[in-house]
Order: C-alpha cells, then structure tokens, then sequence
C-alpha cells in the first residue's frame, strides 16, 4: 500500500464520522425535538438541542483519532494532533456543561415559587464560569503556565476595567438588583423617571420591562439600581391607586362629588385642582393586584365622563 492511500484513511475515517454525525443530527436528534416541542418536554428539547449542536465535531474527532491509529507518523505530528483532538474534545464538552447548566439554572429561575433571582443574569455568570474553566484546561494541555498568564491579565485588568467602565458599572448593579430580591422578573414596579410596568427580566447589561401598552423598556441596571421605585407585587395584595380626572363642570362641587363617588364605586374621592371651566377629581381605587390598576382607572375614568356628560346636559 503506498503512503498516498495510507495519508487518505484518516481522511476516510473523518469524513465517515461527520455523516455519522449529521445522520444522527438530522435521523434522531431533529425529530426528538420536534417530538419534545409538541409535548412541552422542555428538558428532552434541550438536550437534544445542545448534543445536536455538536455531535457532527464529536463524531469527526472519534474519527480522527482512530484513523491516525492506521498511519505512522513523526512524533512532534503525533503529539500536536493528540494535543488537538484533546483541546477540540475539551472546549466542546466544557460548551456543552456550559450550555446544561445555563438552561438547568435557567428553568429553576422560572418556577414561579423561586422568582429570587434572574435566569438570564445567573446562567450567564454559570455558563461564563465554565468556559473559563474549560480554557484554562486547554491552555494547560498546551504547556502554558497559567500563573504568568493570570498576573498578566490582572495587570490588564485595570486598562479593562477603565473602558468598560459603564458596561462592568451595569454588571455589577444587576448583581446587586438580584442580589437584594427587591425586584423580580414578574414584579409590577414603578419608577421616578417614569417607567411603569411589569419586569420581564433582568440580563447582565439592563433590566427589561413591560409596560401597559405591551411595549419592551431596556432600562440599564445601573440606572435602575439608583433610582427610586415602588414594587407592588411586594406590598399588600390589596391597593389603592390614585387616578385623577379633569372634568368640565360649573355646578356645585358636592353634586360633583357624588358623581364621582358613584363612577368609584363608592372609594374616597378628593378634589385635587380647580380651573375656571374645570375640576380635577381624584378616586382611590381599590384593586387586587398591580396588573388591574390601568383597567381600574380606565373604567373609572368612563364611568365619570359618562355620568358628567349626562349631568351637564340635564337642565
């Protein structure tokens, strides 16, 4: 047998690993998730998800590896693929890991009796963590000292840490944010600079809200983590809010005040602002929960306008 055909067996063995690969990718693991999305198997999705994602590169480097054992070569070739094989084998079972755990730490942040943290801010800093780790390993298999390494980039580290100063600033105010537990993905909050809403999650970078009109708000973690707010979802069940409405009115204000005292549903009315041709009322309205108060005050609000239309126009 001559050399050319020797140099091509391992070729043949890789080649025959990647459609080993792409026949269970595609045969099994496909179906399996579809399989996992029609019966909400959310465990069973994600792992055929992340093995799908590399198994064509595990199945090329078993290949590999047992195509070079039909070929002889030189010892510093043999060592450098050995060592490549390694590092390729490592870097993908540590994304793997990485990818477990991120969604393991991320189904237990959904469970709505453990909303004390953020899913995407912990699997994140988890999946982060392990991929470090797993680096480490490979430049280790290489012969490369990690100790000269980690004082070289503790040296940088400084230089980083002065140009990221706004994104490492919005880091670690989201850890202090999860950290604290006073807001949650699921709370209903409210902000000084304005924004109302529920929180849908918060990331490493900014928190994001829902807002009463269905809108996404990107508010960055530093901003939230020095403003003042109010949390609802951690107050008392039952609330009061305060909505206030202008009305045209020029009769007497205790007639108004019934008026509203009815469109209430009998809860305490006040007049808040006086205008020439005006009156500002303003009901505290009881609700259940923060998610009812806009539909409370639109309801209100109706109710009002509605009764002093049809008083205004009765002689």
């Amino acid at each position: 047998m001559s050399m050319n055909s020797v140099a091509w067996i391992p070729l043949a063995w890789v080649f025959g690993g990647i459609a080993v690969g792409l026949i269970v990718q595609f045969g099994l693991l496909a179906p399996l998730k579809g399989v996992a999305k029609r019966h909400s198997w959310d465990a069973v999705g994600t792992i055929a998800s992340i093995t799908a994602s590399v198994i064509v590169l595990w199945c090329a480097l078993a290949g590999l590896y047992i195509g070079l054992g039909s070929v002889i070569l030189t010892p510093r070739t043999g060592i450098f693929l050995d060592r490549l094989i390694s590092s390729l084998a490592i870097l993908s079972v540590t994304w793997v890991l990485a990818r477990f755990l991120g969604a393991a730490v991320a189904a237990y942040g959904r469970q709505a009796d453990k909303r004390i943290f953020s899913a995407s801010l912990y699997a994140n800093v988890v999946q982060g963590a392990v991929l470090v780790v797993g680096i480490i390993t490979v430049l280790s298999s290489f012969g490369v000292s990690i100790a000269p390494l980690l004082t070289t980039l503790g040296l940088g580290g400084l230089a980083v840490a002065i140009a990221l100063r706004d994104t490492l600033a919005n880091l670690f105010s989201g850890v202090h944010i999860v950290a604290s537990r006073q807001i949650r993905p699921g709370d209903s909050v409210k902000f000084d600079f304005g924004v109302e809403g529920e929180v849908s999650d918060i990331q490493w970078r900014s928190t994001t809200i829902r807002d009463a009109q269905n809108n996404t708000v990107i508010v960055p973690n530093e901003k939230v983590a020095g403003s003042v707010l109010v949390n609802y979802s951690l107050g008392s069940s039952d609330q009061l809010v305060p909505v206030s409405a202008t009305v045209p009115w020029k009769g007497n204000y205790h007639e108004l005040e019934a008026i509203a005292s009815r469109a209430s549903r009998g809860a305490a009315v006040a007049l808040t602002a006086v205008n020439e041709a005006s009156l500002e009322v303003t009901a505290y309205l009881p609700v259940e929960s923060a998610k009812d108060r806009a539909q409370a005050a639109a309801e209100f609000r109706r109710r009002l306008y509605d009764a002093v239309r049809t008083a205004n126009l009765t002689p």
